[in-house]
């Protein structure tokens, strides 16, 4: 802790000086003007608002995307040909750029669309990379014992090879969350979305408002850290 704290510290020291040097608000904005903007935000309702709708399209996406890839990364143990496809084409997904997909998207459907699409692209691979290994890091013998028992569907996915992988599910999950949220408003800025952060930053940016732009993005690393601490409790409570 003490050595996060001092990182803080060296970081926030760094941008002051580097905001002195520069002495131009609409390039480098000074740290204690962010937070006084940071702190009014907490009174505007808007502001909450705005955070709901950037992480209700990254929760949805992500919980979509997480119910998809368990049941095909599921198939792709039971049969590896499956996943000898599967994994390949996610691969090759995985390597296109993320403004590609959104450009491209961007032509075929709407800009709400868009961002739930890209999302789609961007976490459904990690997750399902995450969910085959812990499939596979699963003990043969384990898998005779589960077949003996002749569990229903439910109870197979959710109540036996769950808890099985949860190292590997909790992690894809963490992962996957914290890039939505960085991808989600990456969309919602290229695609105009009316809405979400990644409109208010963009506005801010027009505006020539640096305070605005550097409050919001300093608001989602604390979203983004917050989401790993709880991730991380979760697991290091759930450990084996």
């Amino acid at each position: 802790m003490k050595h996060k704290i001092n990182l803080v510290v060296y970081i926030l020291l760094l941008w002051q000086l580097v905001a002195v040097i520069v002495n131009k608000e609409v390039i480098v904005p000074y740290p204690l003007d962010v937070f006084q903007r940071m702190i009014d935000m907490l009174t505007d309702f808007n502001f909450y608002q705005t955070l709901f709708i950037t992480l209700s399209h990254v929760i949805i996406v992500v919980a979509i995307s997480a119910l998809i890839a368990f049941v095909l990364a599921y198939l792709g143990y039971q049969k590896p040909l499956i996943d000898e496809y599967v994994s390949p084409l996610l691969t090759m997904i995985q390597a296109i750029p993320n403004i590609s997909f959104i450009i491209l998207v961007l032509v075929w459907v709407s800009s709400l669309q868009t961002v739930y699409i890209v999302l789609f692209l961007v976490v459904f691979p990690l997750l399902y990379n995450n969910f085959i290994q812990g499939f596979k890091s699963i003990d043969h013998d384990l898998r005779d014992v589960i077949l003996l028992y002749h569990p229903t569907c439910f109870e197979k996915y959710f109540k036996v090879y769950l808890p099985l992988i949860r190292p590997s599910f909790l992690s894809g999950m963490k992962s996957s969350l914290s890039l939505g949220v960085k991808v989600a408003v990456m969309a919602e800025i290229l695609a105009g979305l009316p809405y979400g952060v990644g409109r208010a930053i963009n506005y801010s940016r027009i505006q020539f408002d640096m305070v605005g732009v550097f409050a919001w993005t300093v608001w989602l690393v604390i979203m983004i850290l917050f989401i790993d601490y709880i991730l991380n409790k979760v697991m290091h409570d759930h450990e084996f």
